[in-house]
């Protein structure tokens, strides 16, 4: 039990690195490696290892990563998900990788999905941004630093409305 709630802090904080670390957060961490948990270990499989296909899977996308009005952009698509063999339906944590680079307010991952859906994941990167308020538009949830939404609709259609409307909240 005490490693799968490490696991959920590790992940969640992006190993410790996102705003909603506190040190009542540090705290219990702490007392759960004082169980015996091996954090170093669960680091490594929750944030940093991923699959052959994974890897592969993101060059896909990263390949394919765009600019526009403070947004840096990334689109995985179900054929990219088939040449890799990457047999999930998410983006393997790629937003995570689109989160780091550097002079954008907002990151945004497409992943096309089957009958027409797609998954669209947000992270603010500059202070004061709430891509929350975006995700709701589209029936989705999450908070100010990250939100995420699952879309009726073919991908290229999608992606337009959804940078309109991420434009839009970046003017407010």
């Amino acid at each position: 039990m005490a490693a799968a709630l490490l696991t959920g802090i590790i992940t969640d904080t992006l190993g410790f690195r996102t705003s909603n670390v506190t040190p009542e957060a540090l705290r219990q961490a702490a007392t759960l490696m004082e169980t015996g948990v091996d954090m170093p270990d669960l680091y490594m499989r929750g944030l940093i290892r991923r699959s052959f296909e994974a890897a592969r899977y993101w060059g896909g996308g990263l390949s394919k990563l765009e600019r526009k009005d403070g947004m840096v952009l990334g689109t995985l698509t179900i054929e990219d998900r088939k040449a890799a063999g990457y047999s999930g339906n998410d983006d393997a944590d790629l937003i995570n990788v689109i989160s780091a680079i550097d002079g954008f307010k907002v990151g945004l991952i497409f992943v096309e999905q089957p009958k027409d859906r797609v998954k669209i994941s947000w992270r603010a990167l500059a202070p004061g941004i709430d891509v929350s308020q975006v995700a709701q538009q589209f029936g989705g949830g999450g908070h100010a630093a990250a939100a995420g939404a699952d879309v009726e609709g073919a991908l290229e259609e999608t992606k337009k409305v959804v940078i309109k409307r991420t434009k839009e909240m970046l003017r407010l």
